[in-house]
């Protein structure tokens, strides 16, 4: 891959939907593999220690994968001793709650699950393209809506009425309209994207699809023990005690109970029988 030097002006703290707080470098633009780059993931605390990052710092970037731009070394010989430590906060950088770090985990999470950056970004996953495919319903429209107190969760997105979304900016009559039938499509999908969309901890894509597959309906899954969870493929003993834990949440029952209210799909879709025998008691890889 292509490597590039820049200086890395600023280390910014991101907090993510679940709470985690991820630093990210504020870098000077440059032109890396096809576009320019001004921002980069530092992952976590730990990983700017081992390679000792520091803001002030020259910095070799490249596009890991060809797509997403990560610092891969400093030039400390180009120091001059002005450069500063990173320390990440104490405190959770959107709402000022105290963050934790689980024993045997390098991750510092926020302990406030009604900090608005997590509601942000847990309403951005449930409407993106992989989940429940909201089209329109991006950052802007997100960040404006919980800023007024339209959104609380992921519940509310039902509720949204034209006449509140055309008070947004940048939002006319036409495009209030694609929006409201979005949101309203949205309501066929499968349980499987709803199951993601929920953003149950440690469920990804290839779980939601193993319990949509076991399961009849979202209620036989939320009602399920930890050992009935970890029978099914692609979930083990982490990921059915997040999943049990999830359902255990009364703050979560109340916005599953407004999804059923809203009419989304909580059964799971019939199995096809014998569609295709041939493939029949056969492993593809």
């Amino acid at each position: 891959a292509e490597r590039v030097e820049t200086k890395l002006l600023d280390i910014l703290v991101q907090v993510g939907r679940t709470g985690t707080l991820t630093p990210v470098a504020a870098l000077e633009p440059v032109v890396v593999s096809g576009s320019t780059v001004s921002r980069a993931t530092l992952h976590n605390e730990e990983e700017i220690a081992r390679k000792d990052i520091r803001i002030g710092d020259t910095v070799l970037i490249e596009k890991a994968g060809e797509v997403i731009p990560a610092v891969v070394s400093v030039r400390t010989d180009l120091r001059k001793g002005v450069e500063k430590k990173f320390r990440m906060p104490k405190h959770c950088p959107e709402c000022g709650s105290a963050v934790v770090k689980d024993e045997g985990q390098v991750a510092i999470r926020c302990v406030n699950s009604q900090c608005p950056a997590q509601v942000r970004r847990r309403i951005e996953h449930f409407a993106s393209r992989g989940a429940m495919d909201i089209e329109g319903f991006g950052e802007a429209v997100v960040n404006q809506l919980v800023q007024q107190k339209l959104l609380a969760d992921v519940g509310d997105i039902y509720s949204l009425k034209s006449e509140t979304l055309l008070e947004l900016e940048r939002m006319g009559e036409k495009s209030v309209a694609n929006l409201i039938e979005a949101i309203e499509r949205s309501k066929s999908r499968p349980l499987w994207r709803l199951l993601f969309g929920l953003g149950i901890l440690h469920v990804g894509v290839s779980a939601s699809r193993a319990l949509a597959d076991h399961f009849p309906n979202l209620n036989a899954i939320a009602a399920s023990s930890v050992e009935e969870l970890q029978q099914i493929p692609d979930v083990g003993e982490v990921v059915g005690r997040s999943i049990h834990e999830f359902f255990r949440e009364p703050h979560n029952l109340a916005v599953i109970e407004k999804l059923r209210k809203a009419g989304l799909k909580f059964d799971a879709e019939p199995k096809a029988e014998g569609a295709a025998p041939g493939f029949k008691n056969t492993t593809w890889v």
